[in-house]
């Protein structure tokens, strides 16, 4: 069975204090039960911060696990600042709170995967848009 999961969107801001809250490992992590560390999140947050540089984004989303959301809890202070200074601490510690009452309560907030389309499905779709764009434009 899969792990449950649920999304939750941070800001850049948010995403650098989670990216030098979350480290990778830490010594005798398999002595905890839910070690305040997390690879996947730490690669997710990386990825994140990329993504946003890359695209101009002021935000994204990263997908949580429990596990995630007790690592957040344990590794950011409710005062924790931004670099401009900016308390952001709480913000992230609710958006952990928040995703941990989602998978206890069962709402996932991942959505189902696309459904596969043909070339001609995906060819009459770049139409449509391509029609739409030239509407606008010519409006």
């Amino acid at each position: 069975m899969a792990l449950a999961t649920t999304c939750s969107v941070f800001s850049v801001d948010e995403l650098w204090l989670l990216q030098s809250a979350i480290r990778h490992e830490l010594p005798q992590q398999d002595a905890w039960r839910f070690p305040p560390v997390s690879l996947s999140l730490n690669d997710q947050v990386a990825d994140a911060i990329l993504r946003c540089d890359e695209a101009g984004l002021s935000e994204a989303a990263i997908e949580l696990s429990r596990a995630d959301c007790l690592a957040i809890d344990h590794c950011v202070p409710q005062g924790a600042k931004s670099a401009a200074g900016l308390a952001i601490g709480k913000s992230i510690l609710m958006k952990s709170f928040r995703a941990r009452r989602d998978l206890d309560e069962g709402r996932h907030s991942l959505a189902d995967e696309p459904e596969t389309l043909s070339r001609e499905d995906i060819a009459v779709r770049l139409e449509e848009w391509r029609n739409r764009r030239k509407r606008r434009r010519s409006a």
